[in-house]
């Protein structure tokens, strides 16, 4: 496969999991948890919100509906260790330098390596057809997901920082989860990254 035509396959791959990524933050709740302070809470409360989150966008059915069978069942498990991350608030601090008064949120995030999956899927997928077009993914795709429906092991473990602001000071916190590339990448652990890196090559 040519550079051209891998950097084309990969950015299709990239818009469909952005895609995926896009739905788990859209679905934000407010409200708290008591043993936190305010900005503590909201962050826990949307990254709870995010692992509730169960609706699919049309690109995203799309590409289940171009599935087999099996290759549905895979890509359902594989949105259910998705959104099946584990998190822990580990501290706040205030930053105080900036224009707006912000506190920042240390988060751990655990999730299964998808990122060793997807690059490993991606390199034996390439072997195997040197020549894919981007319009024919759907082998590559089959085998994505199941190997990412495979893993068992939440073995990916990164700690990220989610700035809050209260910018009216009335306790309306505001998070920048939608906005967080380094939070998408954890939850999907590093698969993002390793998109990112192939197509960069």
């Amino acid at each position: 496969m040519t550079d051209k035509k891998r950097l084309s396959v990969n950015i299709n791959i990239f818009k469909v999991l952005a895609a995926v990524s896009a739905l788990l933050l859209c679905f934000i709740l407010l409200a708290g948890c008591s043993s936190m302070n305010d900005a503590e809470k909201k962050v826990s409360k949307e990254l709870n919100a995010l692992q509730e989150s169960d609706a699919l966008g049309s690109e995203v059915i799309t590409l289940r509906d171009s599935l087999s069978d099996e290759g549905r069942e895979n890509f359902d498990g594989f949105l259910k260790k998705l959104r099946g991350f584990d998190f822990e608030i580990t501290g706040s601090e205030e930053n105080d330098g900036q224009d707006d008064d912000s506190t920042i949120v240390s988060v751990k995030i655990k999730t299964c390596d998808f990122g060793r999956e997807y690059l490993a899927a991606w390199t034996e997928y390439l072997k195997a057809n040197p020549d894919t077009k981007p319009e024919e993914l759907t082998d590559f795709y089959e085998l994505l997901f199941s190997r990412l429906n495979s893993l068992e092991e939440k073995d990916h473990i990164k700690t990220i920082q989610i700035v809050c602001i209260d910018p009216l000071d009335n306790g309306e916190w505001i998070a920048n989860i939608k906005e967080n590339e380094e939070l998408q990448d954890a939850i999907f652990g590093g698969m993002l990254s390793e998109m990112k890196a192939l197509a960069a090559e």
